[in-house]
């Protein structure tokens, strides 16, 4: 087993506070969206997230640890800010966004908003000629390389 947690997908995450989470995200084992609601009758959508790889998501929103194991999870530190067609990318955008500029993506819908999380590879190439629109809005993003991905041997 690994961690296991339960986040909102909100598209109000600022960068610090999805990239506690990303790693869990591009490496989880399993999400499984879920739809709760409040006493209050608020109603939220959500992922459990069961991943090996270290999450610190002390700071962000809506998160809750439902299980760890006594094993050690793997902790990652790397990213790329390159913009590259076969990148990992973990991104909250709009869905247009995610079908221009991605390919091979799971989308996870939020509880508000048209900002979604979508989880994929870019299949696009950012250039001096061409922006993608993901980069373009300045979304909240993480992506690694093939080659990154390879090196963890995960």
């Amino acid at each position: 087993m690994a961690k296991v947690f339960q986040m909102e997908v909100a598209g109000a995450y600022t960068q610090a506070q999805f990239d506690n989470v990303a790693h869990s995200l591009l490496f989880a084992d399993a999400i499984q969206p879920v739809y709760t609601q409040t006493e209050g009758g608020t109603n939220k959508k959500g992922i459990i997230v069961t991943s090996g790889v270290e999450s610190t998501a002390t700071s962000a929103a809506s998160y809750e640890l439902l299980a760890d194991d006594s094993q050690s999870e793997t902790a990652i530190d790397i990213a790329t800010g390159k913009f590259v067609d076969g990148n990992l990318i973990a991104v909250l955008a709009t869905t247009a966004e995610a079908q221009e500029d991605m390919r091979n993506f799971v989308t996870y819908l939020a509880t508000s908003g048209d900002i979604h999380l979508h989880i994929g590879l870019c299949n696009t190439t950012q250039s001096q000629d061409y922006t993608p629109g993901i980069v373009a809005n300045n979304r909240v993003i993480k992506m690694m390389t093939p080659s990154q991905v390879q090196s963890l041997g995960l």
